[in-house]
């Protein structure tokens, strides 16, 4: 089961409390291009670029483009 935004948002509240907002963004991305991009589990993968998208907004940037 894919995380709810409330889930996600409360993951990103945690993750916002123990990282900068960069080092944020950079963890993220790792987990997108290592974990998400290449596992079989919808779950974890829509999970974590709901996080990553969310953590990009709060941050008031944009995401990099993506291919």
């Amino acid at each position: 089961m894919v995380a709810t935004k409330g889930e996600a948002i409360q993951f990103m509240k945690i993750i916002n409390d123990w990282m900068s907002p960069q080092v944020a963004r950079m963890m993220l991305d790792d987990m997108d291009f290592y974990i998400a991009d290449i596992t079989g589990n919808d779950s974890i993968k829509e999970s974590i670029k709901m996080v990553r998208r969310l953590v990009y907004a709060s941050a008031k940037e944009n995401l990099p483009d993506e291919d």
